[in-house]
C-alpha cells in the first residue's frame, strides 16, 4: 500500500459492468480505503446460506434490487466495523434515492460525510459485452444474458435518479471507463488527490 495524502469518503457510481468493483479494489489495495460492496456481501451471505442470503437470493436472481432496509443495515454494520482511517469507497450503493437519503443521514450521524461521487461512464453496448464475459468467467447468476437487460433497466429507472439527488449535495465527477483498468485508475487518482 502506498502512502499518499488520499483521504476520501466516496461513491463509485455507474451501471453494472462499468468497473466499480475493480476500481474500488485498486483503491483498497493501493491506498487503504475500505471497500464496501453490498453486492459482494450479499453474494457471500447467499453462498453461506444465511437467512439474509436466502432472502436476497430471489431478488438477485431476477435482477431486482434487494429491499432498502436490508442493504442499509448491512452498510451501517460494515462502516461501523471499518478499519481504515483514510476513508471508504462505496461500490454499488446507494441504488435508490431512499438508500441515498438513509446513507446521508447515517454518515452525518457517524461524522463521516461523503467527499465525492465518481461516475464511471461506459456505453451500454460495452456493458452488455463485459457482463457476458464476466458471467462466463465468474459464473455470476446476476450476469446471465436474460438478467442483464433487467439489471440495466433497473439501473436507469431507479439508480440514475440517485445521481441527481446526491449531485445537489456532493461534488460529482465523470470518468471515461472504456479504457483499461489501469488508465481508469490513473484518471480516478487525478480527481482524488
Amino acid at each position: 500500500m502506498e502512502g499518499t495524502g488520499l483521504r476520501r469518503n466516496l461513491i463509485l457510481f455507474g451501471p453494472p459492468g462499468s468497473g466499480k468493483g475493480t476500481q474500488a479494489e485498486l483503491l483498497r489495495q493501493r491506498h487503504g480505503l475500505d471497500h464496501v460492496a453490498p453486492g459482494d456481501m450479499l453474494r457471500e451471505h447467499r453462498a453461506a446460506g444465511t437467512e439474509l442470503g436466502r432472502m436476497a437470493s430471489s431478488y438477485m436472481e431476477a435482477g431486482k434490487l434487494v429491499p432498502d432496509e436490508v442493504i442499509v443495515r448491512m452498510i451501517r454494520e460494515r462502516l461501523e466495523a471499518g478499519s481504515s482511517p483514510g476513508g471508504f469507497v462505496l461500490d454499488g450503493f446507494p441504488r435508490t434515492v431512499g438508500q441515498a437519503r438513509e446513507l446521508q443521514a447515517m454518515l452525518a450521524e457517524m461524522e463521516r460525510p461523503l467527499d465525492l461521487v465518481v461516475v464511471l461512464d461506459v456505453p451500454e453496448a460495452d456493458l452488455v459485452e463485459r457482463l457476458g464475459k464476466r458471467a462466463g468467467l465468474e459464473q455470476r447468476e446476476d450476469d446471465r444474458p436474460e438478467v442483464v437487460g433487467q439489471r440495466l433497466a433497473v439501473y436507469h429507472e431507479q439508480t440514475e435518479p440517485v445521481l441527481q439527488y446526491l449531485g445537489d449535495q456532493v461534488p460529482v465527477v465523470r470518468i471515461d471507463a472504456t479504457t483499461s483498468a489501469e488508465v481508469v485508475n490513473q484518471n480516478l487518482m487525478r480527481v482524488l488527490i
